[in-house]
C-alpha cells in the first residue's frame, strides 16, 4: 500500500463520507460545498537511514488540504479524531494552520484546514 493509500484509508476510516482526492480535485466535483473535500499533495519525499551501500527508508510528507462542506460542524472535534487516527497508524502531524475562509467564492464560503504530516516508511514496508 503506498503512503497516499494508507492517508486515504485514514480519512475514510474516520469519516466516511469525506471526498477525498491526490493532486487534484476533478472539475466536475470542484465547486461542490455540501461535502467535505481533502485533498492530499506530496510535500517531502527523501531517502534516508543508509547501510549496506543502500539507503533503507524513506521519508514521506503530505499536505491535506481540508475543504470542509458548508454544514460541517464541530471542525475542532473532527480535527481532533482525524489527528488521533492518523496518528494510530504512525503519521506525525508537523504542522496544524488556522482555518482560514476560502474568499475568493462569493456564493458561499467554505472553511479551509492545512495539515501537514509524515512518517519514514522501511522499504520492506513499502514491499521493496
Amino acid at each position: 500500500m503506498t503512503p497516499v493509500e494508507e492517508i486515504d484509508n485514514v480519512v475514510h476510516s474516520v469519516f466516511p463520507d469525506w471526498q477525498v482526492y491526490f493532486y487534484t480535485i476533478p472539475e466536475e466535483v470542484i465547486n461542490n460545498k455540501n461535502v467535505t473535500q481533502v485533498l492530499i499533495t506530496e510535500s517531502n519525499s527523501d531517502i534516508t537511514t543508509f547501510g549496506g551501500n543502500t539507503f533503507n527508508e524513506m521519508a514521506f510528507g503530505y499536505r491535506l488540504q481540508v475543504f470542509y462542506g458548508l454544514d460541517e460542524e464541530n471542525l475542532i472535534g473532527k480535527e481532533i479524531t482525524l489527528y488521533k487516527a492518523l496518528e494510530a497508524k504512525e503519521w506525525h502531524i508537523t504542522d496544524s494552520q488556522p482555518r482560514y475562509l476560502d474568499i475568493s467564492q462569493t456564493d458561499g464560503q467554505q472553511m479551509i484546514k492545512n495539515i501537514e504530516i509524515n512518517k519514514t516508511l522501511t522499504l520492506d514496508e513499502l514491499d521493496q
